[in-house]
């Protein structure tokens, strides 16, 4: 359980150590939140976000996410694809349509008026940046 001032927000996406700090930095500013709960896989949006969407990684990621929501109080989640993804290697646009399936079939199950924020990772020269879609 948290403190009262330890405040969270949710990040559900790829593993991918690059996009990490982006989301970090983007949650925590559109929250004012402290801390990020962090639910990651290898090309998460392809997995929930296409149209065989693996239902046994889905049931696993309503958990960790109601965790989330009833244990730390999380402010938002972001729902997160990006560039140059090795477990889910498509095209850009396709995995943008995927991030964005993918924070609909999340918010289905989200109680309440929790935002859920699609978001997309670019690299910005040797940067990366978080952009809501």
């Amino acid at each position: 359980m948290s403190q009262a001032d330890e405040t969270f927000f949710t990040s559900i996406g790829c593993m991918d150590g690059r996009v990490q700090d982006p989301i970090s930095e983007y949650g925590k500013n559109r929250y004012s939140v402290k801390y990020m709960d962090t639910i990651t896989e290898a090309g998460l949006v392809g997995i929930i976000g296409s149209e065989d969407i693996d239902e046994k990684i889905l049931e696993s990621i309503k958990k960790k996410v109601l965790i989330s929501i009833n244990k730390h109080h999380s402010k938002g989640i972001v729902v997160h694809g990006h560039q140059d993804c090795a477990g889910n290697p498509i095209d850009e646009t396709l995995h943008r349509e995927q991030t964005i399936n993918a924070a609909r079939e999340i918010r289905d199950f989200v109680p309440g008026d929790i935002e859920v924020m699609p978001v997309f990772v670019v690299r910005d020269g040797e940067n990366w940046k978080a952009e809501e879609l």
